[in-house]
């Protein structure tokens, strides 16, 4: 029993890949030092005529998620090798007879072949689109905005969530705070399921055990 509940706590699932928190932390209140007027303030004024871009951490911006990945790889080997060899007495004389005679007239021939052929082929496609509103989490020395955000949509038990995270720059920021996900540096983007549906795709722990100490076929 002891071995069976070892066994069953390594039975976790995978951790995730999204190591950015997925929300804006709390940030602190700094009071003004500089003080432009009792109307405008230059750290929170919105232009009349220009859209708010997201640029300080907590705004948000919607990324749409374009990624397709198809891989291709292909092998071919062949391999042949052949030999013969031939062994001949040194034959015989009149006087010779019997056993001895037939040793001397002896003739040996050998003929061996040796061929392997192997073919191989893997071929693997991605594709995920969608959209999903994230928040800015930090803002780079260098004026890249680091972004993460995550969904979580719970259905007759099951869970399925999405998260993402990565680095934006703010011109390639479109009209309505969008951004292609293929403009998203450092992308770490998954989506994991929890409950039956997900359960059924997913090979049990205990035979997950037998397949990694009985690894033969």
């Amino acid at each position: 029993m002891a071995g069976l509940f070892a066994l069953a706590g390594c039975a976790s699932g995978p951790t995730s890949i999204v190591t950015r928190p997925v929300r804006a932390l709390p940030q602190p209140t700094l009071m003004a030092m500089d003080n432009q007027g009792s109307i405008f303030q230059a750290a929170t004024a919105q232009m009349l005529y220009e859209e708010a871009v997201a640029s300080r951490v907590g705004d948000t911006l919607t990324i749409q998620i374009q990624e397709s990945l198809t891989g291709s790889n292909k092998s071919n080997t062949s391999a042949s090798k052949n030999g013969n060899v031939a062994f001949k007495g040194p034959g015989s004389t009149s006087s010779m007879g019997g056993v001895i005679k037939e040793l001397f007239d002896l003739n040996v021939t050998s003929t061996g072949s040796d061929s392997f052929k192997g073919t191989g082929s893997t071929d693997n496609a991605n594709t995920m689109t969608g959209t999903l509103s994230v928040s800015v989490i930090d803002v780079l020395p260098n004026g890249l905005l680091e972004i993460a955000g995550s969904k979580r949509i719970a259905v007759n038990g099951d869970l399925n969530q999405l998260r993402f995270s990565g680095l934006v720059k703010k011109r390639d920021i479109k009209a309505g705070n969008v951004v292609s996900s293929q403009k998203v540096a450092d992308v770490q983007l998954e989506q994991v399921g929890q409950g039956v549906v997900a359960d059924a795709n997913t090979v049990g722990w205990l035979q997950r055990t037998f397949m990694s100490v009985l690894g033969f076929d």
